[in-house]
């Protein structure tokens, strides 16, 4: 979807608009609002594969309510293809092409070293979401191969789920800390349990103000740098993606069940400053079905304080 050398564009940008945003004057107030712009691609890893979770587009608001509490809003899509995306024969399929579109609402509490988070999404999976034909017309714009397989995706059915999210601050230092992350989550696209640790290394604000929690709301101005590291560790109940939604499971063409233990590796680079901030996530995702492999990806996420 998105190529090495378009990254390298976005990234240089990033690197010469930083000494501009870092001339911004630190904001009296505390800031109440923050909009960002996230983009997961296999590109931004560098890899030469396109396949699997192929794409994510994320759009979101946050609001804070008070020191303690806060509102959270996001609209997602996301493409998910096999690997031999340009095959139409289904015994080379290794996972099932689908496409979400999703909106999720939460409401996010901190406690004394830890947070806890809610969220409802609502959304739909399948032709409706519009994936086949953004990934079908990103590929003729810049002369990728065509994606041959999207009459076998998941097929159409709405989707809700809620999920709980959790962080609790084990051990904190002035330049480390030590994180332990766990969610939960129930409906008919994702059911799971998730549990993982992670390390911050640099300068870094407390939780209820850093990105480490999702937002940087309330952070009065305040700038960090750090490093962000970390493994999780998933049990897979329910996948809508190779499985499709419960109701509708039995008009899908290719399903597969999926591994039920999934881990991810990562490391995160976070930039924060006055209003602008910015992160880059790395990762390595174990394989989804039993025939896939293992994917590298990149995450690069955009946001703005005001």
């Amino acid at each position: 979807m998105i190529t090495p050398k378009l990254a390298l564009v976005i990234l240089s940008f990033l690197f010469f608009s930083v000494p501009i945003v870092n001339a911004q004057k630190a904001a009296d107030v505390i800031n109440k609002h923050e909009v960002f712009l996230q983009f997961d691609n296999d590109a931004f890893a560098f890899s030469r594969f396109d396949r699997y979770y192929t794409n994510g587009l994320f759009v979101g608001y946050n609001y804070l309510l008070n020191e303690r509490s806060r509102l959270k809003f996001n609209l997602s899509q996301q493409i998910f293809t096999p690997q031999k995306y340009t095959r139409t024969e289904l015994k080379y399929y290794d996972r099932p092409y689908a496409g979400v579109l999703y909106g999720a609402g939460s409401f996010q509490y901190f406690v004394k070293k830890a947070w806890f988070e809610g969220e409802l999404m609502l959304g739909k999976i399948g032709p409706g979401s519009k994936a086949e034909d953004v990934q079908v017309w990103y590929h003729q714009i810049f002369g990728f191969p065509e994606p041959k397989g999207w009459r076998y995706q998941i097929q159409s059915g709405g989707l809700i789920n809620l999920k709980v999210k959790s962080a609790y601050n084990l051990i904190a230092t002035k330049r480390f800390d030590f994180w332990l992350n766990g969610s939960a989550a129930l409906g008919n696209y994702d059911r799971s349990l998730q549990l993982g640790p992670s390390i911050r290394l640099g300068k870094f604000l407390p939780g209820e103000q850093s990105y480490i929690s999702g937002s940087r709301l309330g952070a009065k101005g305040d700038k960090e740098f750090y490093l962000h590291m970390g493994t999780l560790f998933k049990r897979v109940y329910w996948n809508a993606t190779l499985q499709g939604t419960d109701h509708v499971s039995k008009w899908n063409l290719v399903t597969m069940d999926p591994k039920r233990l999934v881990n991810e590796f990562f490391a995160e680079l976070v930039l924060g400053y006055p209003r602008f901030g910015f992160s880059y996530r790395f990762f390595y995702r174990t394989r989804e079905t039993q025939t896939a492999s293992g994917q590298y990806l990149g995450s690069l996420r955009f946001s703005y304080l005001f």
